[in-house]
């Protein structure tokens, strides 16, 4: 009894990712489409208010290890430094600092970027339009709309051994990480919720994240802290 049922949750499980990665593409495919203007109209905004390509394109690690290339509308000048930026992830990562918030109240993670960021690159962030180029991560099949944010290969080399298991599902744009009080986390406790949607993932899961993350960002100051920033 106990064996059929390990074998009917797997079953359940495997058809679950099957649905959800069909869903994921044909939704993303479906707003590539139906934000087709919007798209075009902020990749000429980020044109205009700064010199340089509309996407900033980043390598990203996702499921099994596997590299990618993620892509955001830039919000910040080109050529900036990001020494400040791999100094704060070193000790989010290795120190595990239990806030991103700085002595100030501010968010430490946001303020090291701030001088890069661009007047209507600011805006994007704010609103979380940045992410929107990642609807073709999700239809390449790299991305999902939920699971835990793609990082980049310095933060991942810095892993411990149970931090690597939020490289078995495919990254997400959002996830329960981003709508659970992010400026609060650890590094320890982010990995803690991302393992814990791993374990607990199904479809009244994703809808009550998906439902979050719309209230976040639609709240005064949610669109960077409760949706995907990272």
């Amino acid at each position: 009894m106990a064996v059929c049922t390990v074998v009917k949750s797997i079953q359940n499980l495997t058809k679950y990712q099957l649905w959800k990665d069909i869903f994921d593409r044909f939704f993303a495919m479906l707003l590539l489409v139906v934000l087709s203007p919007l798209l075009i109209l902020i990749a000429i905004g980020v044109m205009i208010d700064s010199p340089g390509k509309p996407l900033f394109c980043q390598e990203r690690i996702g499921k099994d290890g596997r590299k990618f290339i993620l892509f955001k509308f830039r919000s910040m000048y080109q050529n900036h430094d990001d020494s400040k930026y791999k100094e704060f992830i070193r000790k989010y990562v290795n120190e595990n600092i239990t806030s991103r918030l700085d002595e100030n109240g501010k968010d430490a993670y946001e303020l090291i970027q701030d001088p890069r960021v661009t007047r209507f690159g600011a805006l994007l962030r704010r609103t979380s339009l940045d992410e929107l180029p990642q609807l073709i991560n999700v239809l390449k099949g790299e991305m999902a709309f939920i699971g835990p944010r793609p990082d980049i290969p310095f933060t991942v080399e810095m892993y411990q051994d149970h931090h690597r298991n939020r490289l078995l599902v495919k990254p997400g744009i959002t996830g329960l990480w981003q709508v659970s009080g992010r400026r609060s986390c650890s590094f320890d406790d982010m990995v803690r919720l991302d393992i814990d949607y791993i374990n607990r993932q199904s479809p009244a899961l994703d809808a009550r994240i998906l439902l979050l993350t719309v209230r976040e960002m639609l709240s005064p100051d949610g669109a960077r802290d409760g949706a995907a920033s990272q």
